[in-house]
C-alpha cells in the first residue's frame, strides 16, 4: 500500500470519487435541499431559476462542507464506531487530512460566494451561520458533553426554510419561523431512533446520548413526546389564530406524522413489555425520513396553490 499526499496511490478514480463523496455526504446533503424549497413561496414573486439555482447550490456547498468537517474534527472517536469506522479519513490513505480540509473550506468558501452573490446576503448569512454552529456549538461544544446534544444541536439543522424565505424576500415571516419549529421538533424522535440502535457504538466513542444516560425507555417516552408535539404543531399551523397552511399540506402530513406515532408507541409497548427490539428501532428511523420528505412536498403544493395560483 502506496501512500500519497493527497490519497492512496493504489485507488482507482472511482475509488477516489467516492471516498470524497463520503467525505462530504452527498446523500444527506442533498436531503436538505427539500428543507429549502417552501421557503421560495414565500417572497413578494416567484423566485426566477438563477436565484433558486444559487440558493440550492450554495446551501449543498455549505452543508457539504460542515459534514466533511464533522469528520475531520471526529476522526478518533469515528474509528471506534461500527457505523463510522469505514469513513474515508479512517481508512489508511484513503483521503489525506489536508485534501479533506481542502475541500471543505474550498465548498464553504464557495458556496457562501455563490449566495451571497447569487441569491440574497441574509440566506447566506443563515447558512454559515448554521455552519458555525453545527461546527462549534454542536460537534465541538456539546457532542462530547452532554446527552441533549441532539436537542440543543437541531438548531442548525433546522435553519433550511429560514434560507430558502431569506432567499426571495431577505427577511423572516412566521411562515419561515413555524417551518423551523416542525423541523426543530422532528429531529429528536429521528436521530433518538439511531441513537437507540447504536447505543453500544456511542458508549464506545464516549459519545453521550439520551440511551446511554436515561435510558431507552426514557427515550422511547421522548420519542412519543416530540413526534405528539409535532403532529400538534401541524395541526395548529392550519388554524386561528395561525391559518398559516391549508388542507393540501394538512392531511397527509398529518396522517404520516400519526404512522409515525403508531409505530413508535408499538416499540415502546414491545420495550417495556420485554425489553424486544424484533420491530427496529430503524423502521420508525426511516418512517421519520419519510414524513419530512413528504411534508415539504405537501408544503411546497400548498404554499404554491394557496399564494399564487389562488
Amino acid at each position: 500500500m502506496h501512500s500519497g499526499f493527497f490519497w492512496r496511490q493504489d485507488l482507482s478514480l472511482l475509488d477516489r470519487t467516492q471516498n470524497i463523496f463520503r467525505l462530504i455526504k452527498f446523500g444527506l446533503a442533498i436531503s436538505i435541499l427539500f428543507t429549502v424549497v417552501p421557503g421560495f413561496f414565500m417572497g413578494p414573486a416567484l423566485p426566477s431559476w438563477t436565484l433558486i439555482t444559487c440558493t440550492l447550490i450554495g446551501t449543498l456547498f455549505i452543508a457539504c462542507s460542515s459534514f466533511a468537517y464533522n469528520q475531520i474534527i471526529e476522526r478518533d472517536k469515528d474509528v471506534l464506531m461500527e457505523r463510522t469506522k469505514k469513513r474515508p479519513l479512517i481508512i489508511d490513505g484513503g483521503l489525506s487530512l489536508g485534501l479533506s480540509h481542502g475541500i471543505a473550506s474550498g465548498l464553504l468558501g464557495i458556496g457562501f460566494y455563490i449566495m451571497y452573490l447569487g441569491s440574497n446576503p441574509l440566506a447566506a448569512w443563515i447558512a454559515l451561520a448554521s455552519f458555525l454552529y453545527y461546527i462549534f456549538i454542536y460537534t465541538i461544544l456539546l457532542k462530547s458533553r452532554t446527552h441533549w446534544n441532539t436537542f440543543l444541536g437541531g438548531v442548525c439543522g433546522s435553519l433550511g426554510p429560514l434560507i430558502g424565505e431569506a432567499s426571495v424576500s431577505g427577511s423572516i415571516s412566521e411562515y419561515g419561523i413555524m417551518m423551523f419549529l416542525f423541523l426543530f421538533l422532528w429531529q429528536p424522535p429521528h436521530f433518538w431512533c439511531l441513537a437507540i440502535r447504536y447505543r453500544d457504538d456511542y458508549k464506545k466513542a464516549t459519545i453521550p446520548t439520551l440511551t446511554s444516560v436515561k435510558g431507552i425507555g426514557y427515550s422511547l417516552n421522548q420519542i412519543l413526546l416530540y413526534q405528539g408535539l409535532l403532529c400538534i404543531c401541524i395541526v395548529l399551523s392550519v388554524m386561528p389564530p395561525f391559518s398559516l397552511f391549508g388542507p393540501i399540506f394538512l392531511w397527509p402530513s398529518l396522517v404520516i406524522g400519526l404512522v409515525v406515532f403508531y409505530f413508535a408507541f408499538l416499540l415502546r409497548q414491545k420495550w417495556f413489555k420485554n425489553k424486544d427490539f424484533s420491530f427496529s428501532p430503524m423502521r420508525v428511523f426511516f418512517l421519520t425520513i419519510t414524513h419530512m420528505i413528504v411534508w415539504h412536498i405537501a408544503l411546497g403544493l400548498d404554499l404554491y396553490f394557496r399564494l399564487w395560483r389562488a
